[in-house]
């Protein structure tokens, strides 16, 4: 079973979203899903070194109640995930494209689960600043990947233009929203939909594999 996975490494439910995924599919271990990942922007608008994060946060929420209540829903989603989300380490808001760049390079090593991952802790968790090459280079190599080999393909925009076409694609398609995930190219879900609901879908299309 192919399963696509839309999303931007900054986005806090895309992880959510991520983990619920996981749940669905540990508790189907006969499953051998494709995963493959493909890049969305969220904040295409972003300096290439990034922004403030408190900047960033007034620009994009104004209300403070509001960026207050969001804060606080995650915060109690990612307590029963075991997400140890830490908005206060955050002191950077990056632009992504380059971390997308890195997802490629990890695709292909067969390690794009593994870099995903990793980002989203590093981000997250760690409050790690995706804008710098050294930082997307470590993390790379945190994962699995050649850190040196990564940073050169960083460094020098090896897949820039992959990058761009992805992203063009994925806007071809319709998708606005993140995470998005389709299963076999068929059965599409947006949103950190819980387990029960992918594990729903997941099941349909078992089942509609099994009788082919």
């Amino acid at each position: 079973m192919r399963i696509d996975i839309i999303s931007d490494v900054v986005c806090p439910w895309c992880l959510v979203g991520r983990r619920h995924l996981a749940q669905a599919l540990a508790a189907r271990p006969g499953l051998d899903p494709d995963i493959r990942w493909h890049p969305f922007e969220l904040n295409p608008e972003i300096p290439e070194a990034g922004l403030d994060r408190e900047t960033y946060w007034r620009e994009k929420f104004g209300d403070p109640a509001r960026l207050a209540a969001m804060l606080s829903r995650l915060l109690e989603a990612g307590a029963g995930l075991g997400i140890d989300f830490d908005f206060e380490a955050i002191r950077v808001q990056p632009n992504t494209r380059r971390a997308h760049e890195l997802m490629h390079v990890a695709t292909l090593h067969g390690r794009a689960d593994a870099v995903a991952d990793a980002l989203f802790r590093a981000f997250f968790e760690q409050g790690r600043d995706l804008s710098r090459l050294e930082t997307l280079a470590a993390i790379a190599g945190e994962a699995g990947l050649d850190a040196g080999e990564a940073e050169a393909a960083l460094r020098e925009r090896r897949y820039e233009l992959v990058v761009d076409a992805a992203l063009a694609e994925v806007r071809r398609l319709g998708v606005s929203g993140v995470p998005t995930f389709v299963f076999d190219g068929r059965h599409a879900l947006t949103g950190a939909q819980p387990p029960d609901v992918i594990g729903e879908v997941l099941d349909h299309l078992a089942t509609g594999e099994a009788s082919d």
